[in-house]
């Protein structure tokens, strides 16, 4: 009769591989977002639990014209700043720039009859 092998766990490295190569796709693909660039449209991301009002005001006293809110309550949709070196909003998890991921944080790209 053959036997069934036992059925084991992984092992501390092999554990600690995956760990690793989790943390390490997380790294890579925020890596490969797009940044903020000049003239172009800047998704504000902030944390889940900051409201659309709070976002908003944390944007503007940053120095970034807010054109609309994003898909999401914490993501605000701002113009370019003027100034050269605007600092990222208090709060703001990250800036990037709106162009290819209109459909993922831009609300009014996603809406019926907006092309």
């Amino acid at each position: 009769m053959i036997q069934a092998p036992a059925n084991r766990g992984l092992s501390g490295r092999e554990r600690a591989a995956l760990c690793l190569m989790f943390f390490a796709s997380i790294f890579v693909a925020l890596l490969a977002l797009p940044g903020a660039s000049p003239g172009q449209p800047l998704a504000i991301v902030f944390a889940p639990w900051v409201s659309a009002d709070e976002a908003i005001t944390r944007s503007l006293s940053a120095g970034y014209p807010v054109l609309r809110s994003g898909r999401s309550s914490f993501v605000v949709i701002a113009a370019p700043a003027e100034a050269a070196q605007v600092a990222r909003p208090q709060g703001a998890v990250m800036v990037l720039a709106l162009v290819g991921l209109a459909g993922c944080l831009d609300a009014a790209a996603t809406e019926p009859g907006a092309s």
